[in-house]
């Protein structure tokens, strides 16, 4: 089986999500500024390393995110490769799942996107960024995997 890559509306929501990160630490920098009460070089050097440090998170971080996050369902497990600077796989066996959610925040509704948090006795592994349709089929599709692992009961919700 081949890992499945996202949409063009989650390469958008990372865009987006990556922005409004970067003016966040604009005006972090600019609180320290005027908190530490800095001056002439020192002030230029703050705002300058903050202003290059957000501009290459809003135009890379959003492409890398992008290109290195991937899923895969199989007969028997959930896989989620993603990071940035840190790749992290993550497996969750079908026979752990306890509970399925879908779930989508404010900007999640507003790209069309949603999540699937997949949760187990020991943690949660979240699908992010899928379409919305392919959030609801997924989740579905989990669920009835776990049905048939279980034996056909109706634990998982």
């Amino acid at each position: 089986m081949e890992y499945k890559s996202l949409s063009k509306k989650a390469r958008q929501l990372m865009g987006i999500t990556a922005l409004l990160e970067s003016l966040l630490l604009l005006v972090a920098c600019l609180v320290a500024v005027v908190a530490a009460n800095l001056y002439g070089a020192a002030k230029i050097a703050v705002m300058a390393g903050g202003a290059a440090v957000a501009v290459l998170w809003a135009v890379f971080f959003p492409m890398l995110r992008f290109k290195r996050y991937k899923y895969l369902i199989t007969e028997d497990r959930v896989e989620i490769v993603c990071g940035v600077l840190f790749v992290s796989r993550t497996v969750v066996p079908i026979n752990r799942i306890h509970q399925i959610n879908v779930v989508r925040g404010p900007l999640d509704s507003t790209f069309g996107v949603a999540k699937v948090s997949v949760i187990t006795a020991g943690s949660t592994a979240v699908l992010r960024f899928l379409e919305e349709d392919e959030a609801q089929e997924l989740a579905l599709h989990l669920n009835e995997r776990v049905r048939n692992k279980l034996g056909g009961g109706d634990n998982v919700q």
